[in-house]
């Protein structure tokens, strides 16, 4: 069995409040070996926070750690707790407390870029990317991201952008001396990922598929 860092790591983005496919997303992957699941931002979706609840208690019951995406930023600016039928003040916590990027070893997860201010977390990562990059280089070896729902795969060598084709099925074997952005896709629309240290190699996969 895999232990600590080099376990599997499991990567949901972008439910949008369809817990039913979160429950699965997360109980696939842990039936994957993930020991650490990572969900990449947009737990809900800002226009039907009634689903939110349900979608915080999933997370915490599988300790699932999560980032703030741009749903997540909308109900906390526009103080949705003033009418505590829709957000309660232990969720308005909950969501204020979500960082906007984690730093694990040397993999980053945010939800769009991994800049603490919230226009980061709506726009593209290619408006970021000039950004982030030093000489270059990402300051780490694998941006994990979601907010962009189709799975795919940026490879950068120091100099060029290569774009790797992705979908659910795809098993990608990373080069050790390149470094990735990785979108793992959005759950409301089936996807999920799992990322093997060990092996360094990336599954996309289905939810309820194989």
């Amino acid at each position: 069995m895999h232990q600590g860092n080099s376990a599997p790591i499991g990567l949901i983005a972008d439910s949008h409040g369809k817990n039913g496919l979160l429950r699965e997303a997360i109980c696939m992957l842990r039936e994957r070996g993930a020991h650490y699941l990572v969900h990449l931002g947009d737990i809900c979706d800002s226009l039907a926070p009634d689903s939110l609840r349900e979608a915080v208690a999933l997370l915490q019951k599988h300790a699932v750690h999560a980032v703030k995406g741009n749903n997540e930023h909308t109900i906390i600016a526009e103080n949705y707790e003033e009418d505590l039928t829709r957000v309660s003040p232990e969720l308005m916590v909950y969501l204020r407390g979500l960082p906007a990027s984690i730093l694990r070893d040397d993999y980053c997860f945010t939800h769009s870029a991994p800049f603490a201010w919230p226009a980061a977390s709506r726009r593209p990562i290619s408006e970021y990317l000039p950004r982030i990059l030093k000489d270059g280089r990402l300051p780490y070896r694998i941006l994990f991201r979601g907010h962009s729902h189709r799975p795919s795969v940026m490879e950068l060598d120091g100099v060029h952008v290569k774009k790797i084709p992705a979908k659910a099925g795809t098993i990608l074997k990373l080069n050790t001396s390149r470094q990735y952005v990785i979108t793992v896709g959005a759950v409301e629309e089936r996807s999920a990922a799992l990322f093997l240290p060990d092996d360094y190699e990336l599954h996309f996969l289905s939810i309820g598929g194989t």
